[in-house]
């Protein structure tokens, strides 16, 4: 497979993210989607953060796959995937991923690069299956720390609330252009520039009921997913290991009873203590926003041929 380069992509994104790439079967009725690309070993997986899609590494992911293969894919009810069953919590979205990695015939061993939530995915997945897992990148990772705190703030349970009413508002048609919660959640979403074609596909996504299920039960599962999280921890002995900080820190959620200041101790903290999972594990500060792959994706692409060598060189 051809592959873009950077500057070929960003000209032509509607190749990669206007449709489906390879939707795989992961059970009777669903199906998972993935982009696959390059060829080689160990293949690193690429997973999107909450509400993301594999348009999130669009940057990253084909300069990595001049050096390996790469897989990216869209959870259940994000993106161009099916709905899931509920609720959504890390295990589920671990299991709908070795499905379909396993229908597309991509064993292991695998490294492992999460953004955001798709960082605390990442490393339950490692810490299920560490027999498969030989290397990990973390981008501005969600934490343990981070997502007990914030499972706890009542505007998490406020914000839950709202994506409640903007699911109805989908389900009965009224989410439409004109509206403040279109304005809010389908256009100001935070996306780069895009091409009138993937602009489309994602407003199609983010008007579709199911995407604010799946965000809803996302949330409502968070401390069910954290309890996965720490009956699972487990030390990573010498893994290669990257934890990428943004350094322009953002904080969540806006209006928050805990003060800025615990927001940003829990980010840092957090993400040093994932770094100490592993006797090789390090941390950096990025001058960036939290989406580094998108504003640094230089930055991304050489820590993950670093843990690639890494791995390569035994």
């Amino acid at each position: 497979m051809v592959m873009a380069t950077p500057t070929e992509l960003n000209a032509n994104l509607d190749r990669y993210y206007a449709t489906p790439q390879a939707l795989m079967k992961i059970s009777a009725r669903r199906r998972l989607n993935l982009l696959m690309a390059g060829e080689g070993g160990p293949t690193v997986i690429f997973a999107p953060g909450g509400w993301a899609s594999t348009l999130e590494w669009a940057r990253v992911q084909h300069a990595v796959a001049a050096n390996t293969r790469t897989v990216a894919y869209d959870n259940a009810g994000f993106g161009f995937s099916d709905p899931g069953p509920l609720p959504r919590t890390g295990s589920a979205i671990v299991s709908d991923l070795r499905a379909a990695l396993k229908a597309a015939g991509i064993p292991p061993p695998y490294v492992l690069a999460g953004w955001s939530f798709g960082g605390l995915i990442m490393r339950l997945f490692a810490f299920n299956h560490p027999q498969d897992v030989v290397g990990m990148v973390m981008v501005d990772s969600s934490s343990e720390r981070q997502i007990s705190l914030f499972a706890k703030d009542p505007k998490a349970i406020a914000w839950r609330r709202k994506l409640l009413r903007v699911e109805q508002m989908a389900r009965a048609g009224e989410l439409v252009a004109g509206t403040p919660e279109y304005e809010e959640f389908v256009v100001r979403d935070g996306a780069p520039k895009l091409p009138a074609a993937v602009k489309a596909a994602r407003r199609a996504q983010r008007t579709s009921p199911g995407f604010y299920r799946a965000a809803r039960s996302e949330y409502a599962s968070l401390a069910a997913t954290l309890d996965e999280m720490n009956a699972l921890r487990t030390p990573l002995g010498d893994m290669p290991l990257i934890v990428l900080t943004a350094g322009k820190f953002f904080q969540m959620p806006e209006e928050s009873v805990h003060p800025a200041e615990a927001w940003r101790e829990a980010w840092r903290t957090g993400h040093d203590e994932i770094a100490a999972l592993s006797t090789r594990g390090e941390r950096r500060t990025i001058a960036s926003g939290h989406a580094i792959q998108w504003e640094k994706p230089d930055a991304v692409i050489a820590a993950i041929d670093e843990v690639l060598a890494q791995v390569r060189g035994g």
